[in-house]
């Protein structure tokens, strides 16, 4: 090994100057390459252990991994730390297990360890802390919710009615990118805190993004709140109906003008009121409802009888045939009938969201004959269900549309994607040239390395057979030098000296040497 750097040095020192500078550059070159592939090799191996930590969260983190000897990385301006991809789930369980879990507060494992003295003032604070990092932790579950904070204003219980306080609530949310919640989330959250706190009503939540817009106002209990609420939904129907029209006639109009050519806008007017209508029609002809008939009979009878007063007068007689008498009958018949007018009772339910006017506005890019406006009216008038007796309006124009703004942008994509193109080529292309460029080298090291090794054996070979460099009687040499001649020890290191002369020139220049050693074997 020491002849073989003995070997490199002297040949390094044989170089010229161009020659070493080129040699620098490609040992450069190398170690450049060899460094990014292996950097480039690593950050492919690493992936996140944990993501979105505190500053605190993370350096408790760090420092458990330098303990734990593992290697690290951190991403993300520090909020991100990366391991290698084998190690992932068994640190994460390891960190779980020594309690180091980033999670941003503490909950109810708060009470796990209770300590004696604590008083009342502090066991409360201590509720209302850990109850904040529960209901944070849920709401946080949520996939469209990054991070919160939970602020609840707790009072104290009086025993008197009227000193009572009600408790309140604040959330503040951090979105995640392009994510929303809608009403319906908005009010889960405002529940969640009002069934988890004592006497917390849901007017006294609010609900607050990273813009400061109170997202709670449109989930309200209260009357106001309500009709906002009903009023934010009506105009969301409202436009829904007019994107879906503008949809239908966009669409249709583009298969026959072309994409981009044509414009098109509608503004429907909606009834959202609901109404009840009863109507009642009467017939010409009356109709009997109820009849009553009442028939009387009546019959009278009537006699006379004649004499002197007297005792015979008042014997009873029997009426004979002079004796003259009267009979009378009468009947009547009473009829009561009631009538009833004819009549027609309808109930009309008037549906909230009927269409009271539709305005609808077509602009075509260039040039429009008569017929041609005549026929994209018909279209849009059967498309859109056009009805002049409700005063619907319909204009079709015909205008030149400025592209200009279009043409900047499609301009300024290509440039950016052909920029984008020629990084990522020109960056495979130096990892491509750096890698093969590193293993040319190397393989030309080796065989220069291999050859020298050749080209040495064999001169050393050709020299020990023509110049014998030690003799079996040499061996004791170091033995014998106390007792040997000066004259003797001089002729010696002259020897020694010619040998090692032989070798340096055998090492400059071996083919100088070689040509040498063939004339002498020539010659012999």
């Amino acid at each position: 090994m020491n002849n073989f750097l003995q070997q490199i040095l002297e040949k390094w020192s044989s170089l010229s100057t161009t020659k070493k500078s080129a040699a620098i550059i490609m040992g450069v070159a190398v170690i450049i390459s060899v460094t990014m592939l292996s950097r480039w090799t690593n950050q492919s191996n690493f992936k996140p252990l944990f993501t979105k930590l505190e500053a605190k969260d993370a350096s408790a983190v760090v420092e458990q991994l330098k303990e734990l000897g593992v290697e690290y990385q951190l991403g993300a301006q520090g909020t991100s730390v990366l391991v290698p991809e084998n190690k992932v789930y068994e640190l994460r369980l390891q960190l779980a297990g020594t309690g180091i879990v980033p999670s941003g507060g503490t909950g109810f494992e708060l009470f796990d360890q209770t300590r004696l003295g604590m008083t009342d003032f502090e066991r409360r604070l201590n509720y209302q802390r850990a109850l904040q990092e529960e209901l944070r932790r849920t709401i946080v579950a949520m996939e469209e919710v990054e991070q919160a904070r939970v602020h609840l204003v707790i009072p104290e219980a009086s025993v008197f009615i009227d000193n009572a306080s009600e408790s309140s609530a604040s959330v503040v949310i951090k979105l995640n990118p392009m994510a929303s919640l809608g009403p319906n989330q908005v009010r889960g959250i405002v529940m969640l805190l009002t069934n988890s706190v004592e006497n917390l009503k849901p007017e006294n939540v609010n609900v607050i993004d990273m813009e400061g817009n109170v997202l709670s106002d449109q989930v309200g209990s209260n009357d106001s709140s309500s009709l906002a609420q009903n009023r934010v939904r009506q105009q969301g129907l409202q436009r829904e109906f007019e994107k879906n029209l503008e949809d239908r006639v966009q669409r249709m109009l583009e298969r026959i003008f072309g994409p981009g050519k044509v414009v098109t806008m509608i503004s429907a007017d909606l009834n959202f009121d609901e109404r009840q209508v009863t109507r009642i029609d009467y017939g010409q002809d009356g109709v009997v409802k109820n009849e009553q008939i009442i028939r009387e009979d009546t019959s009278t009878n009537g006699s006379t009888a004649g004499g002197t007063v007297g005792t015979d007068s008042n014997m009873n007689t029997y009426p004979g045939l002079d004796q003259a008498g009267e009979s009378n009958s009468q009947s009547s018949e009473n009829i009561t009938r009631q009538y009833e007018i004819d009549q027609e009772q309808e109930t009309v339910v008037y549906a909230p969201g009927r269409v009271e006017r539709l305005s609808t506005a077509v602009t075509v890019d260039g040039p429009l004959t008569g017929q041609q406006v005549t026929q994209i009216q018909d279209l849009v008038t059967a498309a859109i269900g056009y009805y002049p007796d409700r005063g619907d309006q319909l204009t079709v124009m015909s205008m030149a549309f400025d592209k200009s703004f279009v043409t900047e942008a499609e301009n300024a994509m290509e440039q950016q994607a052909v920029q984008q193109l020629q990084e990522q080529t020109t960056e495979r292309y130096i990892y491509a040239g750096l890698t093969a460029l590193g293993l040319v080298l190397a393989f030309i090291l080796i065989l220069i390395g291999f050859r020298r090794r050749r080209s040495s054996g064999q001169l050393d070979a050709t020299i020990e057979d023509v110049v014998p460099i030690q003799d079996v009687s040499t061996m004791h040499i170091e033995e014998d030098q106390s007792r040997e001649d000066p004259k003797k020890r001089l002729e010696r290191e002259k020897r020694e000296k010619k040998k090692k002369d032989v070798r340096r020139l055998v090492d400059e220049n071996p083919e100088n040497a070689a040509q040498l050693v063939k004339t002498w074997l020539s010659e012999k």
